[in-house]
């Protein structure tokens, strides 16, 4: 039913570099009175690791077509279509790997204020609660063989028909909602996780608002010396508290993070720019062109070299009907 729902509709290339930011932070202009949206995508084919994203938003990824790893903080999930990914939106996430004739996904995105704010009733936030208690040993995958799976499904397929099928208006979006709550609620019974408790959610909305302290600074500074003392001032914690607190929340170090931040500047920069490869090196933190070269390389799987030509002599992605 669910592929079905999807046969005749169109899925746009995966294009989404004007929307993230030098740090990684990757924002729709979403709907304040109704903040929720569905996309499409199809994708290039993926045997490197893209650049990756975060975001405030809470996010599902679907893939309808092809095979590959999805990436979130050090976590690798392997997928097949019809799985069900619940974003960790916090970490640095995105794809590590794609393949096949045709790659193509759904993803569902929307603000956790749709269905949680913090004057609701313990039931809405349980079926939010996929996205705030994911722990180390959390697979965060509701994969397609699973019970659960079908009416998922089901509900998908029913949010997909009233999303792309129906007018705008009050109704439209309380189908759309409506829908939406059904697929949390399964993904809630798959994980079980219904005796997670609400002060989860106000933990991760407190961290996510001290984090953003720091990404703001970051914005611009992520090429001077940022030591971790100096993030932890920021955001004013000890720097062992910080060391700890970041990685719960983005999945990594500081230090790896502020990494790829350059390293992310370094690919718009090679990809946007006629700048040669030592002032990209140069202008995103590295003094040392050399070192550079290597992380970007175990970082892109490719050197900025390669990048950069590989860039150049290929057209952008074709559309997939």
């Amino acid at each position: 039913m669910l592929f079905q729902a999807l046969k005749r509709l169109r899925f746009e290339p995966f294009l989404i570099d004007h929307l993230v930011d030098k740090q990684g932070r990757f924002e729709y202009p979403l709907n304040p009175d109704f903040p929720f949206l569905i996309k499409l995508y199809a994708f290039p084919p993926v045997s490197r690791t893209l650049r990756l994203n975060w975001h405030d938003r809470l996010e599902l990824f679907v893939p309808i077509e092809g095979e590959g790893q999805f990436r979130m903080g050090e976590q690798l999930v392997a997928f097949s279509p019809g799985d069900i990914i619940v974003v960790d939106n916090l970490k640095l996430h995105g794809l590590s790997e794609f393949h096949g004739s045709k790659r193509r996904a759904l993803m569902i995105t929307f603000t956790p204020n749709l269905i949680h704010n913090l004057s609701s009733p313990l039931c809405d936030f349980v079926l939010i609660s996929p996205f705030y208690c994911q722990r180390e040993s959390f697979s965060p995958i509701l994969r397609s063989a699973d019970r659960l799976a079908a009416p998922a499904h089901s509900a998908l397929t029913e949010l997909i028909n009233c999303y792309f099928h129906s007018s705008d208006g009050a109704e439209f979006q309380g189908g759309c909602k409506a829908y939406l709550m059904e697929v949390l609620f399964h993904l809630t019974r798959h994980f079980r996780l219904t005796e997670m408790a609400r002060s989860e959610y106000i933990v991760q909305q407190q961290r996510a608002r001290r984090l953003s302290k720091l990404f703001d600074h970051l914005q611009d500074e992520y090429a001077e010396k940022v030591s971790v003392a100096d993030a932890a001032a920021v955001v004013a914690m000890s720097e062992s508290q910080f060391m700890k607190f970041f990685k719960r929340a983005t999945g990594m170090t500081f230090v790896a993070y502020l990494t790829h931040v350059r390293l992310n500047r370094a690919f718009r920069l090679l990809t946007e720019t006629d700048a040669s490869i030592a002032e990209v090196a140069s202008a995103v933190g590295f003094s040392d062109q050399s070192y550079f070269d290597k992380r970007f390389k175990e970082t892109f799987h490719q050197t900025p070299r390669e990048l950069r030509a590989e860039w150049h002599s290929q057209p952008p992605p074709a559309e997939s009907s």
